[in-house]
């Protein structure tokens, strides 16, 4: 047995008190005088010898009870042999919890400082000779390392927050890693961390007998959050002069309903949007920034909110181009008049670069420069073409196809079959299109309402055409039959007509109906990318669009002076950048060749944090106990004595109690003898 501390034991000088009590009494006894004393000789020592036993058995049991008193506050414990290891036989593991939920406050101050000195104060509370691990959610490399007690209180003063989350589990298991390859017979691991519900996976861990874990609990005094959730665009596609609709979806994850809260855009610096609105109390809600799109090219812009303390999920980061124009390919297959229509829809527009090539003499390179490529009426479909526009549509271009009126079933059979699509028979049936798909995002945001009456156009020739089962179809036959087909197909999309545009098809040509079509395939024939990336999240970036066809390496600039040069990925899809869990901001980056900008992308922090609800130290003890997790404590901080906390964990079984139990058993066993015994 030993104590925690035997200072206390210096106390037991006040056993002396008691006991000079007993022998110098203060009472006198009063002789009486009585004739004949010989009755009562035998009656007086029997009651003398009772008062002496009962005395002294009162004051045995008066100095155990103040022993007992004593021992208690010197804290007794058992010894274990962890608690006898010898001078650098011990191996620890801090965890500092450096997440952006760290940034919260408590009556102790800002999280993240309080973790900083706890987990010092655990590195002096061991040997100058143990070994040490400093881990963060950065889990960088040499974080694996064990290092000295000096190395150790640097490198725990040096931790700030950063843009990565880890689920406890995989922290425990990155600790007990690098323990395992220390010989030290002794392993401790401990985490300083606020229990974010969404990173505490208690359902994952597991006991590990040669590690004890200990969580140091830091708690927020406000667990109260208002945060951006994510950011997207109305339309799909950017254009110059375009009045665009940014959707901003914000939530509350506070008990407190907010009102007028403003919310502001900046694109390039400048302030080009702001709008307020209210939400209530953990509640979600949408709102909308209109702007005017008044410049081609890259744009990078912010959407911010004011809300304290936690602030890192109050700005969110965009990134998008706007093109100058979109690149119309016309692969002709010799239909003059069909072949017109086409050109007088993008020939009259200053957006559109049209361009126009006989099937026979098309050079194939061109493809990848286009955003819309058009076969129309081609006798055949070449199957050296097909291959190449299966890899135009797979790397994000579309592809339109009206069939010829004498079309070679089956070169266009084995050409849509590429894209899960079948090319049937020829139908000479004359038929019109019954209805339009509005709620297709094809035409959503050009018709809001069909009337019942109105005129669509009428197919005289046609074949029967199967779509791909993942296929949209934008316009159908009376008969039911698609007559319009969209059809997704990697990051591009095919349409598929089954009548062709001249006379002999029908009178699609001829009607509205085919301006607008062509207009919204150009319009969304190649996707503009995301708008932003989050950090840890995307093991790759891809760079839609970009040409790194070069011998120098890309630049990744960003805030702060970062400037990295990223691995970069070439695969059939196109080209991504790995980041390999850089440290980066978040902001806007700037992918750079020597001196040409070739894109802008947008790194934001992951929002799984906004919600800053945690478990309490007591709740999670609760879970560890139902769990059986016996090689797992939790200990919670209290002011400043964490210190002593820590120094108490190397110890057996505590026996203040039953000392404490002793003491008041005795304290009843003197009354009871000066009450029962006369």
């Amino acid at each position: 047995m030993a104590f925690l501390h035997p200072s206390f034991l210096w106390a037991l000088a006040a056993l002396a008190i008691p006991v000079i009590i007993h022998l110098f009494q203060l009472r006198r006894f009063k002789r009486i005088d009585f004739p004949n004393v010989r009755f009562l000789q035998e009656v007086t020592q029997q009651t003398r010898s009772r008062k002496k036993v009962r005395h002294w058995l009162v004051l045995l049991a008066r100095l155990l009870a103040l022993a007992c008193l004593v021992m208690a506050f010197a804290q007794p414990y058992l010894k274990t042999d962890d608690g006898a290891v010898k001078a650098g036989e011990r191996a620890v593991s801090l965890y500092l919890d450096d997440s952006w939920s760290m940034d919260g406050q408590n009556s102790g101050g800002r999280l993240l400082d309080q973790a900083r000195t706890d987990a010092q104060d655990a590195v002096m509370g061991h040997n100058p000779t143990d070994r040490f691990q400093v881990l963060t959610n950065l889990f960088e490399g040499r974080q694996q390392l064990l290092m000295g007690r000096d190395e150790a209180l640097a490198a725990a003063g040096q931790v700030e927050v950063g843009p990565y989350a880890r689920p406890i589990s995989q922290v425990m298991e990155r600790q007990r890693e690098a323990l395992a390859r220390s010989d030290a017979p002794a392993k401790r691991a401990f985490l300083f961390t606020d229990l974010q519900r969404v990173t505490t996976d208690v359902e994952e861990w597991s006991n590990d007998s040669t590690v004890h874990t200990v969580i140091v609990s830091l708690e927020a005094a406000n667990a109260d959050n208002l945060a951006i959730d994510s950011v997207w665009f109305g339309n799909p596609v950017r254009r110059l002069g375009q009045v665009e609709e940014l959707h901003v979806r914000v939530r509350n994850y506070g008990k407190q309903e907010l009102r007028n809260v403003p919310l502001k855009l900046t694109i390039d610096g400048r302030q080009r949007a702001m709008a307020t609105f209210g939400i209530g109390a953990n509640a979600m809600v949408d709102t909308v920034l209109n702007f005017t799109n008044d410049a081609t090219g890259y744009h990078r812009g912010e959407v911010s909110i004011d809300d304290r303390p936690i602030t890192f999920d109050n700005n969110f980061h965009i990134a998008y181009r706007t093109a100058e124009k979109l690149h119309v390919l016309l692969v002709s297959g010799g239909q003059a008049t069909s072949d017109k229509d086409i050109a007088a829809v993008f020939t009259g527009d200053s957006v559109h670069a049209f361009t126009s090539q006989p099937y026979r003499q098309i050079d194939l390179a061109e493809l990848a420069k286009q955003d819309l490529v058009v076969l129309n009426a081609l006798p055949e479909i070449p199957s050296g073409l097909a291959n190449e526009l299966k890899d135009f549509v797979e790397g994000g271009g579309s592809v339109a196809i009206f069939p010829a009126a004498d079309a070679d079933a089956a070169s266009y059979g084995a050409a849509l079959t590429q894209f899960g699509a079948g090319f049937g028979a020829r139908d000479t049936t004359g038929i019109k299109v019954e209805r339009i798909d509005l709620r297709s995002p094809f035409f959503r945001d050009v018709f809001s309402s069909m009337p019942a009456n109105v005129d669509l156009p009428m197919v005289r020739t046609r074949y029967a055409i199967t779509p791909a089962p993942a296929a949209d179809v934008l316009l159908r036959l009376q008969s039911s039959a698609a007559f319009l087909s969209s059809t997704p197909q990697g990051k591009g999309r095919v349409y598929l007509s089954a009548a062709p545009l001249d006379a002999s098809g029908g009178t699609f040509s001829r009607h509205a109906l085919f301006v607008t079509s062509m207009l919204r395939m150009a319009e969304l024939a190649r996707p503009m990318g995301p708008l932003y990336h989050i950090i840890g999240d995307e093991g790759a970036i891809p760079l839609e669009g970009a040409d790194l066809q070069g011998e120098a390496p890309p630049h990744l600039k960003g805030p702060e002076g970062i400037d990295i040069i990223p691995e970069v990925r070439r695969t059939v899809g196109g080209v991504s950048l790995v980041l390999h869990d850089e440290d980066l901001q978040p902001g806007p980056y700037a992918v750079t060749v020597e001196d040409d900008t070739i894109a802008i992308l947008a790194l934001d922090l992951s929002r799984k944090e906004g919600d800053l609800s945690a478990y309490t130290a007591d709740e999670l003890k609760e879970i560890l106990v139902q769990r059986e997790l016996t090689t797992i404590s939790v200990l919670e901080k209290s002011g400043n004595e964490l210190a002593a906390s820590l120094k108490d964990l190397g110890q057996g079984p505590k026996l203040w109690k039953w000392f404490i139990l002793a003491a008041l058993i005795f304290l009843i066993l003197e009354i009871l003898l000066i009450r029962i015994i006369r």
